[in-house]
């Protein structure tokens, strides 16, 4: 079984770069990361570590550098965030999710229609 890997929102910022494309370098990230969040060169590397630890992130030697790639796709780890989420905040409920979203900013005819788009799917494949 694969361990849950929780992501802080400074991790996800690095992860994105690297989804976005990979591998990268760290200097690499230093570059696509650093005007946008002013983070030093060793706080990058300090995540990327604690990312690396988690088992977030891979790397291999090419050249002079590390190469860094992601070892999760995006797609898992906004199921194992979204999931966590739904568990501690809302007990797991999903309607009560949704209806905190619908009451504190308000769903647009777009968010309704995807939103039932999106259940009719699900009802579709229950079946």
């Amino acid at each position: 079984m694969e361990r849950s890997i929780s992501l802080s929102a400074g991790e996800w910022r690095i992860m994105e770069r690297l989804w976005e494309k990979s591998p990268r370098t760290l200097t690499e990230l230093v570059r696509a990361l650093g005007p946008e969040t002013g983070w030093s060169k060793s706080t990058i590397v300090t995540m990327v570590g604690r990312l690396e630890a988690k088992g977030a992130v891979t790397y291999a030697e090419g050249g002079r550098a590390r190469q860094y790639a992601p070892a999760i796709p995006r797609e898992r780890a906004a199921l194992e965030e979204t999931e966590s989420l739904l568990r501690r905040v809302y007990r797991g409920s999903v309607g009560m999710m949704v209806n905190t979203l619908a009451d504190s900013r308000g769903l647009t005819d777009e968010d309704i229609a995807e939103l039932s788009a999106v259940l009719e799917k699900a009802r579709r494949e229950r079946k």
